[in-house]
């Protein structure tokens, strides 16, 4: 009987000794989903891993740009690598500047200058349609706004777009201005680039006659700056003279 034991005991110790590489071998780990992004942009050039992250694996491109970003890519040699994978001109724009992209970047891209014929009056006016954060009704009747944070991000994104266009491209304040009434901004967005860039209400009515609808009426006597237009109405102004057409001038007369 003792022998019998002691075999059986010699063949469990065998068995568990066979069977002890194989339970203490761990299966290969897949690289993580930065490794990955790691990997290919080690082996790859910045156009070719943009072309295997974004089209091959469909990644998310607000990762394939950090991860470049952090090797020293410069935003526009980013943007026109993403433009060459399945993403729209319009979306990589997007992209590039929610993540901090200047948009001296889309301004310099020869891709979307010259192959999708977006100047940067075309590109601010694409911005403020794409990232309007309520529709101009809404933003009037000071409705309750649930995406704040959104709301004040895409304001500050279509401001920096604002102020590289003065500083960049030499764009006046009024052009500026102009091109955001074109674009249907709300009042609140062309109220908050002309606080942000010190623009006279004067100026401010000019180039988008219809601020002056919502917006505060300014007389003659109110304005601080030299006017374009003088913009008022009877019974929207406090003038001792209100309603007797004296200083009120029409918004049609300069």
């Amino acid at each position: 009987m003792a022998t019998k034991k002691t075999v059986s005991i010699c063949c469990f110790l065998v068995l568990v000794l066979a069977a002890m590489p194989a339970m203490g071998a761990e299966p290969a780990a897949d690289p993580s989903f930065r490794e990955y992004i790691d990997i290919v942009f080690e082996n790859n050039d910045l156009e070719m891993a943009a072309l295997i992250l974004i089209n091959e694996k469909n990644l998310p491109v607000n990762d394939v740009i950090g991860k470049a970003r952090d090797m020293g890519f410069g935003f526009t040699r980013i943007i026109d690598a993403l433009i060459d994978t399945n993403l729209t001109c319009e979306e990589v724009m997007i992209a590039a500047l929610l993540n901090n992209a200047p948009p001296a970047a889309l301004f310099d891209s020869k891709k979307i200058s010259d192959d999708y014929d977006y100047t940067p009056e075309l590109i601010l006016e694409f911005v403020v349609k794409e990232l309007r954060f309520m529709i101009r009704d809404e933003e009037e009747r000071g409705e309750e706004d649930y995406n704040l944070d959104t709301r004040n991000t895409n304001i500050e994104v279509i401001l920096r777009v604002c102020k590289s266009m003065m500083d960049d491209k030499n764009f006046s304040p009024f052009e500026v201005m102009s091109i955001l009434c074109r674009a249907e901004a709300g009042n609140p967005l062309i109220a908050a680039a002309a606080e942000r860039f010190d623009v006279p209400p004067a100026v401010t009515f000019k180039a988008c006659p219809r601020h002056a609808e919502y917006g505060h009426a300014y007389i003659s006597k109110e304005l601080p700056h030299s006017a374009y237009y003088v913009i008022g109405v009877d019974h929207m102004t406090i003038d001792d003279d209100a309603g007797k057409r004296a200083g009120i001038i029409s918004p049609m007369t300069p």
